[in-house]
């Protein structure tokens, strides 16, 4: 009730915002290795990343006055902090305003932040914070435990703040994911922390609640803690409640995003209920919680989003597929597919997507025949039609084609050699698992082929062989989505065959290539 009291504190402190402010700069951190006696966090890297774009995006924050980092040490990580703080501070020397946001998404213990088997002491940190000469100063801290920051001395947890003062808002704010004795969770479901991602939705838009087209400090808090707070309340972990510190003077309240103008998806006065928002890879990048009554808005870039309701029956979804290019798409519920709760995208499905495939590579073989020149190495250009999200559980299947060949010399013994030629054709059906990890796919599974080979002696007078089989086996690849309907693909096979044209053996090949992927709809 506690936390409830201060999010209304806030809210209610947000009714005058202030003007923008000049010159804002941005440190954020995903740090998933705590070192040792820690367990990785899947999804650290990732929630860094979205809030980086956020900010860049929608936040007034310059790249050029914007830092990433994933994964780094505590020293790198104090470093750019106090380089961003001496810039502001010259900023400020020139007559801006300005502002010093910082965000931690990864592990903390005992009063410390852990990067690797390295720690920044929280202490260290609200001192870099506390010093640096900039007139607000936010940082974000999504870890366990992290609210003892509530603990510290020197730091009203009530804010003494009166909107009726003069000048702009100035001072220091912690918010943080957890309280002091709590844990700090990450969700397959949502692929990222529960803190994180609320504070995500609603940066983007869901935390408008004056529907004034920005999203301000006190909207923020107040929508990440009842959205962290819910989310949690059913977990194996139990509740987690996000906390702050509050020492901010002057008048009105920081607007930390502009969510009007640009793409947009708006959620009419009339729709009601929870909404997610999935993108291309069937991640979830918002959610958008709301009443009848008002409109909202969700400010996203442009791309290819599927947007789900659960009916409140629990008997399937409502689904939908849009596409933003530069302007706002409003949701209609009338134009929503139902479909069963088994088919949910979230959950790897999300009907069939077509791609196609092609590529050049190798082809060799092993064993000693291969060695003496009876199976030279080839050359191959080849195709894939690929079906994805048919079968659900983020399975794939495909139909591929190639084409290659090579020339050699077969040692005869005693020196002697004769020329061999061959041409290949071959064709065959894969079914493979896809993991999405941001913009990289990794697919492993299983291949079975027909596979033909002519072999030919020119000026020999050997006679011409041929030979059709089929060959079972692995394959795996890796692909990077560089734009919206293309992606770099490196893909490897391992394949087996039975040959007895002229004697009895087993052989195994491997095939390589490099292509380029082009999804046919999206």
């Amino acid at each position: 009730m506690r936390g409830l009291a201060a999010a209304a504190v806030l809210v209610a402190l947000a009714s005058r915002p202030a003007a923008a402010l000049e010159r804002r700069f941005a440190l954020v951190v995903g740090a998933p290795d705590g070192g040792s006696g820690t367990q990785a966090l899947r999804y650290a890297e990732r929630d860094a990343q979205r809030i980086y774009a956020i900010l860049t995006r929608l936040g007034d924050v310059r790249r050029e006055d914007a830092a990433l980092l994933l994964s780094p040490g505590a020293d790198e990580v104090t470093r750019v902090l106090e380089e961003l703080a001496r810039r502001s501070e010259a900023a400020r020397a020139d007559g801006d305003r300005t502002l010093l946001l910082f965000f931690y998404s990864g592990h903390a213990r005992d009063g410390a932040l852990l990067l690797r088997e390295t720690r920044l002491d929280l202490a260290r940190l609200k001192k870099l914070l506390e010093e640096a000469k900039a007139d607000v100063r936010i940082a974000f801290v999504d870890s366990c435990r992290s609210g003892v920051l509530t603990r510290a001395k020197g730091v009203r947890k009530v804010p003494s703040f009166d909107v009726s003062g003069a000048g702009a808002p100035h001072g220091l704010i912690f918010v943080t994911s957890s309280g002091a004795d709590e844990d700090s969770q990450e969700s397959d479901a949502i692929g990222g922390s529960f803190f994180t991602h609320h504070l995500a939705s609603g940066l983007l838009g869901d935390a408008d609640t004056s529907g004034d087209g920005q999203v301000t400090l006190a909207e923020a808090y107040a929508y990440a803690y009842s959205r962290t707070v819910a989310s949690t309340a059913d977990t194996a972990a139990g509740v987690q409640h996000p906390a702050y510190l509050y020492d901010l003077g002057g008048a009105g309240d920081v607007v930390l995003t502009r969510v009007s103008g640009g793409g947009a998806l708006v959620f009419p006065a009339a729709t009601e209920g929870n909404y997610v928002v999935l993108d291309g890879g069937r991640r979830a990048v918002a959610e958008v919680s709301k009443r009848s009554g008002a409109a909202r808005l969700l400010a996203l870039p442009d791309g290819s989003y599927t947007v789900k309701k659960r009916l409140s029956a629990g008997d399937g979804l409502l689904v939908e597929e849009v596409k933003l290019t530069g302007g706002p798409v409003e949701i209609d519920e009338g134009r929503m597919r139902r479909i069963p709760l088994e088919k949910d995208p979230q959950k790897g499905f999300g009907g069939a997507r077509f791609s196609l495939l092609g590529g050049a590579g190798g082809q060799t073989f092993f064993g000693p025949s291969a060695a003496s020149g009876y199976f030279p190495p080839a050359a191959l250009l080849g195709a894939e039609l690929i079906v994805r999200d048919d079968l659900g559980h983020g399975l794939s299947w495909g139909v591929d084609a190639a084409v290659g060949g090579g020339k050699s010399s077969l040692g005869l013994g005693g020196g002697a050699s004769v020329p061999i030629e061959f041409t290949e054709l071959s064709s065959g059906v894969s079914l493979v698992k896809d993991l999405h990890l941001g913009s990289f796919t990794f697919s492993l599974g299983a291949r079975v082929a027909l596979l033909y080979l002519d072999r030919t002696f020119p000026g020999a007078g050997l006679p011409s062989q041929y030979f059709l089989t089929l060959t079972p086996g692995l394959t795996g690849a890796v692909s990077w989505r560089f734009s919206e309907r293309f992606s770099a693909v490196a893909r490897v096979r391992g394949q087996y065959l039975f040959y007895n044209v002229d004697k009895n053996m087993s052989l195994g090949y491997a095939e390589m290539l490099g292509g380029v992927e082009y999804a046919l709809g999206l």
